[in-house]
């Protein structure tokens, strides 16, 4: 598959991306929502194959860092929910300016599923599926700040270190971020998705059961979930292995209409 590195936005605030065009007529366009912090590393690979496997299924994919992340411009501490939701505005503009007919679909991965959340109505996104996501903003921070104080703590991690490193304000999982970013992102839940726009929940049992009552569900099985608990990744995230969710997806594509007309 083609593989095609854009840069976008305004030049005070430039955003990268990396843009999978679909092969023949896109069927739609999938706007990737990219896991957060120490999360988007260590599942880089899988996503860039699932993310080739849409666009050979007719679908575009543009993967994207906010701003304050990745390759895109600025610090970390220029990253918070609120700018975040104003670069997944800025993403959906630039896959409708490549195919405005073509309907538009978030897919919010993990921590990015709540912030796909709240900004699915303003894209006017035509569905929201939602990959292992997480439930709950204050949860996320409180569970990955106590994993956070945890690895610090841990004599395995620094076997060499006779004082052990503590966090400092503002970091959290070894990045520095706005003071604001934990209060904002506290006030972050999955059900902030708007109810008129169809929403897809793909995970393991434990999110399949969490998900909003209008959600459809696909599950996926440990192998292809395993990952998110992990610091260190051990072995590889087999996209084979969500193979049969990403069928499902496939099967609920919605059609194109003239309200998505309206773009071009």
């Amino acid at each position: 598959m083609s593989l095609h590195p854009v840069h976008f936005g305004p030049p005070t605030r430039r955003l990268f991306g990396l843009h999978h065009p679909a092969r023949g007529h896109a069927r739609a366009n999938l706007l990737m929502c990219l896991p957060l912090l120490h999360e988007h590393v260590r599942s880089y690979r899988f996503f860039s194959q699932l993310a080739d496997r849409f666009a050979d299924a007719g679908i575009a994919c543009l993967r994207f860092d906010y701003f304050g992340t990745g390759d895109s411009d600025g610090d970390d501490d220029a990253f918070t929910p609120q700018s975040a939701l104003a670069d997944i505005a800025e993403a959906a503009a630039e896959l409708r300016r490549r195919d405005a007919a073509a309907p538009l679909v978030l897919l919010g991965i993990r921590a990015s599923a709540l912030l796909a959340a709240r900004a699915a109505g303003d894209v006017d996104a035509a569905a929201l599926w939602c990959w292992q996501p997480e439930h709950d903003g204050r949860a996320y921070i409180e569970r990955i700040a106590a994993r956070y104080r945890e690895e610090l703590a841990s004599r395995d991690r620094f076997p060499s270190r006779k004082t052990l490193p503590s966090a400092q304000a503002g970091d959290l999982m070894g990045f520095r971020l706005a003071p604001a970013f934990a209060e904002e992102f506290a006030a972050c839940r999955l059900d902030d998705a708007p109810g008129n726009v169809p929403l897809a929940v793909i995970g393991d049992d434990a999110a399949l059961r969490l998900a909003p009552p209008h959600a459809t569900r696909h599950l996926l099985p440990p192998t292809a979930t395993f990952w998110a608990d992990q610091i260190d990744l051990r072995g590889l995230i087999a996209l084979r292995d969500a193979e049969s969710a990403v069928q499902s997806l496939l099967h609920e594509l919605p059609e194109p209409s003239l309200r998505m007309q309206a773009y071009g």
